[in-house]
């Protein structure tokens, strides 16, 4: 079920997740933690051979000679379940990576408790946002609720304030939950900059001192305007994330290879 015919948020749960081009995903333990439990809320019963579809559909890449083996982040696959147990596969690359970015702001689309901050079926409000980005000359949408960043099209935000503290949307706010965050946080810590869970207002933003948005796909971008308004001027978090990033990718125990099982 690709993502322009979902309406219904429990039509399909989804992931998407790093590839090197062979068999292997990039903190897929962590995905498939995201993908199952999100998959409860959802209702969405998962097959019984979803590992085994996964390694099928690396296999026919491979016959079709579409292995790329790169030690580099730079394919992504979305692995997408529908509520009567199809899997289906998309390889994309990444439009951007790493960049100084430009960002608006949009009304954040809003479902029930339950379904908000789930990678769910009814995605095209998340697709649209990246379109109107486009087409007003940015990079990147921030979803806005009730006067607070919660989330954005691809990415996480991260506001770092002025006392050093590095501030992300708490799940009560609706954002869906990063893996790439999760990779982060205890390097952030050991740097010196606590991570917090909380609302991302008004306020919040406009005294930041940097602004990044971080994601599979995206990596660590430094925001540099959101709105047409410049953000902080600050680049040290981008570099440490970027460099935290870089180095978790390198290291052979991020990448899964599928054919092992779970």
């Amino acid at each position: 079920m690709g993502d322009e015919e979902s309406k219904n948020p429990r039509d399909a749960v989804f992931t998407t997740a790093l590839w090197d081009g062979g068999f292997s995903l990039a903190d897929w333990t962590l995905h498939l933690q995201r993908f199952t439990e999100h998959a409860k809320l959802l209702r969405i019963e998962l097959p019984s051979n979803f590992s085994q579809q996964i390694v099928d559909y690396f296999l026919e890449v491979e016959k079709k000679g579409l292995h790329n083996l790169s030690n580099e982040p730079s394919m992504l696959v979305r692995i997408e379940c529908s509520h009567t147990g199809k899997i289906s596969f998309e390889i994309r690359k990444p439009e951007f990576r790493n960049e100084e970015i430009d960002a608006i702001t949009i009304p954040a689309p809003r479902w029930s408790m339950k379904i908000n901050g789930t990678k769910h079926g009814d995605w095209k409000p998340y697709l649209q946002a990246h379109e109107m980005a486009k087409k007003r000359g940015a990079d990147l949408a921030f979803h806005v609720h009730d006067f607070a960043i919660v989330d954005a099209d691809r990415a996480a935000p991260i506001v770092l304030d002025e006392d050093g503290i590095a501030w992300v949307a708490a799940p009560s706010e609706g954002g869906v939950a990063s893996i790439t965050l999760q990779t982060l946080v205890s390097g952030l810590e050991a740097a010196g900059i606590p991570v917090q869970f909380g609302r991302l207002n008004e306020r919040l933003v406009a005294r930041a001192v940097e602004v990044v948005a971080i994601g599979s796909g995206i990596g660590a971008c430094r925001i540099l305007s959101l709105d047409g308004e410049a953000l902080g001027e600050g680049e040290a978090l981008t570099a440490l994330c970027q460099k935290l990033l870089q180095s978790h990718y390198q290291d052979p125990a991020t990448w899964f290879d599928v054919r092992l099982g779970q």
